[in-house]
């Protein structure tokens, strides 16, 4: 038997946008990381998905393109940004051997570099979309 429950009964949960910056840099994160494979080129499945010709990409793979390329764009803009401010993102996301700067505190260099990484990420054709 079904049993009707009330629209107030009902919760539903808002979607909350992700934040831009942290979505290019978690992108960033994993290529550099080396998790995922990457996109070589190869039309993997497509006959399988519903294209006949087998040419198209399946969702997974567009994604995968879009996220490769996001990271991308955010691996040149960060590689832009001073030799302090590069430090800072990299300690920040935990990312590789990090240099040492002595007399840098991350406290304070660390949303500098935030900022600093937004507005060239903001001015960017290919990340520019998500701000």
């Amino acid at each position: 038997m079904l049993i009707r429950v009330k629209r107030v009964d009902v919760q539903v949960s808002n979607f909350i946008q992700p934040d831009a910056l942290d979505l290019c840099l978690e992108c960033w994160k994993n290529l550099m990381g080396g998790s995922g494979d990457r996109d070589l080129g190869a039309k993997t499945m497509g006959g399988l998905v519903g294209n006949s010709d087998g040419y198209g990409r399946s969702a997974d793979e567009e994604q995968q393109a879009r996220d490769l390329r996001i990271a991308a764009a955010t691996d040149a803009m960060i590689d832009s940004l001073s030799r302090l401010h590069m430090w800072a993102i990299y300690k920040l996301m935990g990312v590789g051997q990090v240099w040492r700067f002595d007399n840098a505190d991350l406290l304070i260099v660390g949303p500098e570099a935030k900022k600093s990484l937004e507005e060239k990420l903001r001015r960017n054709t290919c990340t520019g979309i998500l701000f």
